[in-house]
């Protein structure tokens, strides 16, 4: 899920998918729409798990009542796990199809561990942070769902601030498990969120970090 809301074109994810599988799929749009479906409904499970919220298991069971399990024969030669959905043949569409329904298998079991009390995997998102304005949006995750103004509001420097400006602020859709030291997702992150964040809270800093950058180069 990490690595689709970097995708902005369906090519893009199907070279994602080659990656995976090894093999260049040919499929339909209304098949590569089933699985961005699928990721969409598990990030939406996802969000809700975080908020304490309930969860759609009805439809969880009723999707994973239709998957067949298999040992993957071809275990090693890529990268899908031991463990998969099986498939009704060697198609393209239905080594997507498989693909879907294994994530969707992988969801299962990790739910299964978040509702056992004693191990209990809480996903939290990166609170990082970056700028990009509503014409620059073009990825196909990119902040779609009303659900992100609840994740938006956990972080308090986009509940202040002028509304135009916020506006042009958007948080990392990276999720990950929680541990005691995680809120990024990279360095990367960590460092424009604090490049951010003090632009916000100080405006004058990015003018007099460049105005001391442009100093030293004309001392050296």
């Amino acid at each position: 899920m990490n690595d689709q809301t970097q995708w902005t074109s369906e090519s893009e994810a199907l070279d994602w998918l080659y990656k995976l599988t090894g093999r260049r799929l040919e499929v339909s749009t209304q098949d590569l729409q089933a699985f961005f479906d699928q990721l969409n409904f598990i990030r939406e499970q996802v969000t809700s798990l975080h908020f304490g919220e309930a969860l759609a298991l009805e439809r969880l069971q009723e999707k994973l009542s239709k998957v067949s399990l298999t040992i993957h024969s071809q275990y090693g030669s890529d990268g899908l796990p031991l463990l998969m959905a099986g498939r009704a043949s060697n198609s393209d569409p239905d080594v997507l199809r498989s693909v879907c329904e294994t994530l969707l298998v992988q969801f299962g079991a990790f739910l299964s561990e978040a509702f056992d009390s004693k191990s209990s995997p809480r996903i939290v998102r990166c609170e990082g942070i970056f700028r990009e304005g509503r014409q620059e949006r073009k990825r196909l995750g990119a902040l779609r769902n009303e659900r992100e103004t609840a994740w938006r509001a956990e972080l308090s420097l986009l509940q202040e601030g002028e509304p135009e400006v916020v506006d042009e602020i958007q948080r990392c859709e990276d999720l990950f498990v929680l541990t005691s030291k995680a809120k990024f997702c990279s360095d990367a992150c960590r460092f424009t969120t604090f490049q951010i964040t003090k632009q916000l809270k100080e405006p004058g800093y990015l003018k007099e970090k460049q105005r001391r950058y442009r100093t030293r180069k004309e001392n050296s």
